[in-house]
Formats: C-alpha cells, sequence, structure tokens
C-alpha cells in the first residue's frame, strides 16, 4: 500500500511540472504576441519586425539574433541608434514566433541561413549589412560566404566563429535528444530555467550590470515555451561540428567584417572567435571592448552603428520600401 500511495505522489509531482512547464509557455506566449509580419517559406513560416525611418533610408540593415533569444533583443537596442535605416529583425527558425520550418534537422546553422536567406530575397532584395549575435555568427557567416553579392557588409557581435574547448553546458544534451529530450525539456529543464531567468540574464551582461527591463524589452521569456526551449539546445548542440567544418573558409569571405566583443566575455571566447576571424576575413577589423561582458551591442550600440555607417558610406542612396 506505502508503494502504491508513493507511486502515486511521484506521478503527480510529474503530472504537475509537466503542467506547469506548459503553463509557463503559454504565459510567456500571451505577454509577447508576435508584432511583425510572417513570411512563407519551405516548411512553415518566418517572423520578422520591420522598422523604416520616415525619409529615405541610408540602407538596410539585417538583424538576427543568438541563442535563448529572438528579434527583440537587438531591436530593442539597435533600433532606436539605426533610425536612418530600413531595419528587418528576424526570428530564426523554431525561436521567437518563426515555425521550426524541418524539424530537428533545422539545428543546423546552414539550413537556417539558408532559410532566412529565402526570406530576404523576398522582402530585401537589396544589398544589406547583417549584424549577428553570438550563435548566430555561424549562420551569418555561411550567408557571407555563400551569398557574397548580397552583403554590404558583416557585423559579428560576440559571434561563434570557431570551435571551442569545454563543450557546452550539460543540459543542452538530454533536452536536444529525440525521445528523452521533450520529457526532460518539461519536468526538469524548463522549469530550472523559468526559476535561473532573471540571473542567467544578469550572467550574459557581467562585469556589467544588465540593461534595466532587459527581459521584458527582449522578450526572452518566449524561450520558456517547450518546443522553443529544445530548439534551442539542439541549435547549440549543432554549432560545434559546424564551424569546426566552416572555420578554414574565412579567408574567402569578399566584403568587410567586424567584430565586435567584450574583453570580458565568458560565454564566446574573443580570442577564439572574433580575434581569429578578424585576422582570416581579408577586409576584417577587430573591436575589443573594455570591461564589456557578451552583449556588446546594450554596452556600445554606438560602436556597431559606426560600424554599419562605414560599410554603407556616406551616399548609398537606398530608398524606404
Amino acid at each position: 500500500m506505502l508503494i502504491r500511495i508513493l507511486l502515486a505522489l511521484v506521478v503527480l509531482c510529474l503530472a504537475g511540472l509537466w503542467l506547469r512547464s506548459e503553463l509557463i509557455g503559454a504565459e510567456a506566449a500571451a505577454a509577447y504576441p508576435p508584432k511583425g509580419g510572417f513570411l512563407t517559406v519551405p516548411g512553415g513560416r518566418l517572423h520578422y519586425v520591420e522598422r523604416k525611418p520616415d525619409g529615405q533610408a541610408r540602407g538596410t540593415v539585417v538583424l538576427v539574433h543568438g541563442a535563448s533569444s529572438n528579434h527583440a533583443d537587438l531591436l530593442a537596442t539597435l533600433g532606436p541608434e539605426l533610425r536612418t535605416y530600413r531595419i528587418i529583425a528576424l526570428d530564426r527558425p523554431g525561436h521567437g514566433w518563426s515555425d521550426r520550418l524541418e524539424g530537428r534537422a533545422m539545428a543546423d546553422p546552414a539550413r537556417q541561413a539558408a532559410a532566412l536567406m529565402a526570406a530576404l530575397d523576398r522582402i530585401a532584395p537589396e544589398p544589406f549589412v547583417l549584424v549577428a549575435h553570438s550563435l548566430a555568427g555561424a549562420l551569418a557567416t555561411r550567408i557571407a560566404l555563400e551569398r557574397p553579392e548580397r552583403l554590404q557588409g558583416l557585423v559579428l557581435l560576440g559571434g561563434v566563429t570557431h570551435p571551442w574547448p569545454g563543450g557546452i553546458d550539460w543540459y543542452h544534451h538530454p533536452t536536444s535528444w529525440p525521445l528523452i529530450g521533450p520529457v526532460f525539456t518539461r519536468l526538469v529543464a524548463l522549469p530550472a530555467a523559468s526559476v535561473l531567468l532573471e540571473p542567467g540574464a544578469k550572467s550574459v551582461f557581467a562585469p556589467a550590470p544588465a540593461t534595466p527591463g532587459y527581459v521584458e524589452t527582449g522578450q526572452i521569456r518566449l524561450l520558456l515555451r517547450p518546443a522553443v526551449f529544445r530548439a534551442n539546445s539542439q541549435d547549440i548542440a549543432a554549432t560545434h561540428a559546424f564551424v569546426t567544418a566552416q572555420a578554414r573558409r574565412y579567408g574567402e569571405l569578399k566584403m568587410p567584417v567586424v567584430a565586435i566583443t567584450g574583453d570580458s566575455d565568458a560565454i564566446v571566447s574573443a580570442t577564439i572567435h572574433s580575434a581569429t576571424i578578424a585576422r582570416q576575413a581579408p577586409q576584417g577589423r577587430f573591436v575589443l571592448l573594455p570591461g564589456v561582458g557578451h552583449m556588446p551591442h546594450h554596452a556600445a550600440p554606438e560602436i556597431v552603428v559606426e560600424a554599419i555607417d562605414q560599410m554603407v558610406g556616406p551616399k548609398s542612396g537606398l530608398a524606404a520600401r
């Protein structure tokens, strides 16, 4: 009898955790509904938010977010600084309000790059400056290598570009596994992440303080939906092998590449990634920000804008669409 009671309590506890995870995700979705447009691409839809200046646009800037994030992070901090540009901020496949498209296979940065370009070829046929943060560095460099005619320049913000020692946080492995993943996500990873979200957000800014209201303005709680949380771990788990194979090609980059990073970034090594790709790229430049962690676009948005301005030049003449 005691064993049955204990088993019943365990089942109830697990059911409660499962339901709590679903409720956390539903609450996040209700708090941050999609406010942009959708583009149909093979496999589903991609969500994006576009902003245009009042008059003629100096040029077009495309913003691509990193892991554990969505379009709102880069847009919230860089949008006001880029008010003379046409801005397109995309949700990567499986993040924000974009569909995962090809399921687990979409963890491959090359597939994400192709999906984003399928969308951008329709809404932004003009050359643009591509700005990518953190994990998005892997797919942004793939776009730069495969579609160089589309880019005026590439700005990497603490971008992941090269293989690194030490692997990834342990929980990304079980979260991304095909069968165990959905269960582990709902019963372990997501409940823990909901508690650790605020401290985790602060850690990416360290040693500087976090931008006030970052979790709210960046809509970071959208990560706390089971499918999105799993997609995030799948992306992280797939990136090391991808950049290991791709890194040897960076000498082929044909456009200006500016790698901006903090000297205190404890998440993506400035030396392994940003400094190295700046040396490999024929038109590479390395910008190291003192006392800055993994969020250089929050710490020094004016440096990011300066890099974009230099790539576009003083007389782009591109009209707002």
